[in-house]
């Protein structure tokens, strides 16, 4: 889609958004109650209501994980606006996310604040391996935040948090069972003694998969099933030492193992991979005074890969890569309408590794940041300012900033326009891999911007937002000189469109993603990126049962090799029965109409399948 058939498609999409929102008020009445804000800590580094956030950002809490029935991060992200995955087979396989047309490698993933800074020569993130039982909630912000965040948040921020105890003592018990020889079990304890909250949780699951390459695309690939284990794990404690002043403790780990197929091998050839997720983070939270609000952070984070194919080409390798992350970070209430914030960041970032082929590699560096910024009200004006200064070992230094602006102009409606640069270091893979790492490399530098309306009021929250980014410098492999280069620039512009809300008793959830992700040097589309997604998921409660369906599209797109992969419609039907106090029984059919999609050329998604479970609570 050009940016001229775009822009003429904008005013109506508008119109028609704008005639739809001036109607939510009458059909708001009819709803029995309002919980339309809640809170989001990602967008400025420090809670504030979801409304308020200027960034377009989203919060998927527990009970939407569970009510979405989805088992890992790439599924319970595919429905939500400007998100598009790509996944080299089924469920623990290689799978890039793209956030408004930015690849993995260009976002910023953090659990529990912690980054997820993968190292090696993939510079991708381990999100296949991140699974959802030990998940409280995850946050989506879009666009650069990279003044806030530092390297990496190009194409938005991500964030997961894991479980926290509070209150009762609880127990939650789940399995699960269903096609492909699909089988989970979790259980999680939480609650609350005096002044300690604690939360400790197990899962496990495995599948036995299916062929995830195409015989008929790569007739050398190896036909048997391949399948794919989990076991997860997290555990928190924290401890109110006084008023204002807690100390806390999170632990999690996932280790997937997987069967897979590879494209240079011979049907009897066997391949299998492992990796192994560690996070743990040591925090202390000081309110010093009723204005100053300070915390203390050390974060550790680690990657453990390794993988085994057999045959003439056969290998033996293992990648480990790791964060340590120190942080000190406050914030000041100058009083209720304006806080300022700043803090200091040290991050080391290391990799070892062994290809199987003689290229070993052991390097690591060292980041320092300084990061500031402001946040206020004027009446009906908003305001938010942030600058961050990064300095990379080896890499060099980058100032970014942020710069937002809201207007209430109505009660329940506010524009919004925001205005950032950010950057995305080079992982050390890129530079120093042998063979093909360049020390040379710059970092890729970007700019976006920003114009929003949003709606807010009787429990609907409706965003549309128009976006334009432009990425230089852009890291891509040059098959002239064989080492990774500087040599691409690549923009996207595009319409988001984002509701939430219930009607009546119907519960709503929307989205619409129009872009235009482009390589900037050839006009080409970017690979793999649609220049239309959308997802409708709708909620209904009858007596104890609540009944949904979920629709996911995306529209045509090109792949390697000059494939065009054509669009999908994935629709799944979900239910859940509240047998007695605390019994729940739950299921699905995923890929209802048992759609024939890829989302990677050669490489199938699953066929249609039925899954049951039962949740257990005491």
């Amino acid at each position: 889609m050009s940016l001229q058939r775009l822009a003429r498609k904008l005013p109506l999409t508008l119109a028609a958004a704008c005639a739809a929102l001036s109607c939510l008020p009458a059909v708001a009445q009819l709803t029995p109650n309002t919980q339309l804000d809640p809170v989001v800590v990602t967008a400025t580094g420090y809670p504030q209501p979801l409304t308020e956030s200027l960034a377009h950002s989203t919060v998927l809490t527990r009970e939407d994980i569970e009510r979405s029935q989805a088992i890992d991060l790439p599924a319970l992200l595919a429905r939500e606006a400007g998100v598009q995955l790509a996944r080299s087979g089924g469920r623990g396989n290689a799978t890039t996310l793209f956030l408004r047309g930015a690849p993995s490698s260009q976002l910023l993933l953090l659990v529990d604040g912690v980054p997820q800074t993968r190292q090696d020569a993939s510079g991708a993130i381990s999100i296949e391996h991140l699974m959802l039982d030990q998940v409280e909630r995850v946050e989506i912000v879009r666009g650069n935040v990279s003044a806030i965040y530092g390297s990496g948040a190009i194409g938005g921020v991500i964030q997961v948090f894991t479980r926290r105890g509070a209150g009762k003592p609880v127990l939650d018990l789940t399995a699960e069972g269903g096609s492909l020889g699909y089988a989970r079990l979790a259980a999680n304890a939480s609650g609350q003694s005096g002044a300690t909250r604690y939360s400790i949780g197990v899962s496990g699951q495995q599948t036995d998969g299916y062929s995830t390459i195409d015989p008929g695309v790569y007739p050398v690939a190896n036909s048997d099933r391949d399948g794919y284990r989990n076991l997860s794990g997290s555990a928190s404690i924290s401890h109110e030492l006084a008023d204002g002043h807690t100390l806390g403790l999170a632990l999690a780990q996932s280790d997937g193992k997987l069967d897979y197929d590879s494209l240079y091998a011979t049907p009897v050839d066997v391949q299998t991979s492992r990796t192994r997720l560690s996070n743990a983070r040591l925090s202390s939270s000081n309110a010093f005074t009723a204005k100053w609000h300070s915390q203390l952070a050390l974060g550790w984070q680690r990657d453990d890969s390794e993988a085994h194919e057999s045959g003439a080409f056969g290998f033996d390798s293992q990648y480990t890569t790791t964060t340590q992350l120190a942080s000190w970070n406050n914030r000041f209430e100058i009083d209720e309408h304006w806080r300022l914030s700043g803090g200091l960041e040290w991050q080391n970032q290391a990799i070892a590794s062994d290809d199987g082929f003689g290229g070993q590699l052991d390097k690591s560096r060292g980041v320092r940041s300084l990061l500031a910024g402001a946040q206020g009200e004027l009446g009906a004006n908003s305001l938010q300012l942030n600058v961050r200064y990064d300095d990379v070992g080896g890499v060099g230094s980058k100032t970014t900033g942020y710069a937002g602006y809201g207007w209430q102009f109505a009660k329940a409606w506010k524009a919004i326009a925001t205005a950032a640069s950010a950057f995305n270091a080079p992982p050390l893979g890129y530079l120093y891999t042998p063979y093909f790492g360049n020390p040379a490399l710059q970092a890729e530098e970007a700019t976006s911007y920003e114009l929003g309306l949003q709606y807010a009021a009787n429990d609907q929250l409706v965003r549309a937002t128009l976006f334009k980014s432009r990425v230089r410098n852009e890291f891509q492999y040059d098959f002239q000189t064989s080492t990774f280069q500087n040599i691409a620039r690549t923009n996207n512009e595009g319409l988001e469109l984002s509701y939430n809300g219930t009607i009546a008793a119907t519960e709503l959830a929307a989205s619409l993603t129009l872009q235009d992700p482009i390589n900037a040097v050839t006009g080409d589309r970017l690979l793999r990126r649609s220049s239309t997604l959308a997802s409708l998921s709708v909620w209904q409660t009858i007596s104890a049962w609540r009944v949904g369906a979920q629709w996911t599209y995306a529209g045509s797109r090109d792949d390697s090799g000059g494939v065009k992969l054509a669009s999908y419609s994935v629709f799944d039907l979900l239910a859940q029965w509240d047998i007695s106090n605390g019994v729940q029984l739950f299921g699905r059919i995923e890929n209802l109409t048992d759609e024939a999609w890829q989302t990677v050329s050669g490489y199938p998604q699953p066929a249609r399948g039925a899954f049951i479970g039962l949740r257990w609570t005491l």
